[in-house]
């Protein structure tokens, strides 16, 4: 409130200064402009020379302003499109992260819940002198197999 009573005063004395101003230069002034002339006088003509100076003015820095807000939204809704799209993304890691986690966690519980059994090995039997010979007499009284269907092993000279 104080400031705007300030301004106030400030626009008053400018006021004031300018009726002054046009009350002591009251003499009269011809002014050609192309086809235009009129008379008028020096103070009236300066005051309205300076007010339409003054709104010139006014009008660039209201274009200025405009500019400025308008690239102002641009780069606000720009930084609102990145950050919409990093927290897509944030959201998207999020999920993936949970999932795998809830993953490994039932993977865990699974194994957790089944008892360790040990690893057995396969049964041998225990072979004696007598299995051999057995072994042995009921391959040779197995019938030869022809010459290409024999089994060639690595230190076996092919005839």
């Amino acid at each position: 409130m104080k400031k705007f009573s300030i301004f106030i005063i400030v626009l008053l004395l400018i006021l004031i200064a300018s009726l002054v101003f046009v009350l002591q230069n009251n003499a009269l002034v011809s002014l050609k402009f192309f086809t235009w002339e009129f008379s008028t006088s020096m103070g009236l003509l300066t005051i309205v020379v300076f007010f339409a100076g003054f709104i010139v003015m006014w009008l660039i820095a209201v274009m200025f302003y405009i500019n400025a807000a308008t690239r102002h939204r641009r780069e606000v809704k720009e930084r609102d499109n990145v950050i919409r799209k990093l927290e897509e993304e944030k959201s998207k890691i999020k999920e993936e992260y949970e999932t795998k986690l809830k993953t490994s966690e039932e993977k865990i519980k699974t194994q957790e819940e089944k008892p360790l059994q040990p690893k057995t090995q396969p049964e041998v039997e225990k072979t004696t002198g007598e299995n051999i010979k057995e072994e042995t007499e009921e391959q040779s009284n197995k019938e030869p197999l022809p010459e290409k269907q024999k089994k060639k092993g690595l230190f076996r000279r092919n005839k």
